[in-house]
């Protein structure tokens, strides 16, 4: 006995193996994006990982508290003012805790942080001339900005994020009265 034969007519083939299509497409897992230190993941939308925004301030806060590092360690003993090099003693003290603080916070956030960058520490320790100026400058502009960063970070809706900014961010501001105050006394 021979099996019925079928008719199938065009459209209604195609659509069968569109529809085919569409199920073996829907049923392949989504490839998990490899993301670098400088690229920020997406924003976050329910998944894991932190939002673009929480990324970026990972990145400046630990890039600034590795320069901050880099520079009063090149310098220190280059300072010719005692009370310039008591505080650059405090910035290496205070801001390698914080890194410290700020590493352990990313790695649980599965959130790589960028390396020191050794060609600040070069680029000041051939520095000539003031110094002592040159350094308090510096550390006026950089408590600055690292104030705005971490005000904006205490704002974060991670609540880790935010805490460890809140945390962090007197300390910063202590940092910049005192470059201020000791940038009179330098000039």
């Amino acid at each position: 006995m021979k099996p019925p034969k079928f008719k199938i007519s065009r459209p209604a083939a195609v659509a069968m193996v569109a529809a085919s299509l569409c199920s073996f497409l829907m049923a392949q897992p989504a490839p998990t994006p490899t993301l670098t230190p400088d690229q920020p993941p997406p924003d976050n939308a329910g998944g894991g990982g932190v939002s673009h925004r929480d990324h970026a301030f990972f990145m400046k806060a630990a890039k600034a508290g590795n320069k901050e590092v880099a520079v009063s360690e090149a310098v220190m003993d280059r300072l010719s003012t005692p009370q310039l090099k008591n505080f650059a003693q405090t910035m290496v003290t205070d801001h390698t805790a914080a890194g410290s603080e700020l590493a352990t916070l990313a790695s649980g956030k599965n959130v790589q942080l960028p390396p020191p960058d050794p060609s600040i520490a070069d680029d000041w320790s051939k520095k000539t001339g003031d110094i002592d100026n040159a350094y308090i400058k510096e550390m006026v502009s950089d408590h600055e900005d690292a104030v705005r960063l971490f005000e904006r970070g205490s704002k974060s809706s991670d609540p880790d994020i935010a805490a460890f900014a809140q945390k962090t961010l007197p300390t910063l501001q202590h940092h910049l009265m005192m470059a201020q105050e000791l940038a009179k006394t330098v000039n």
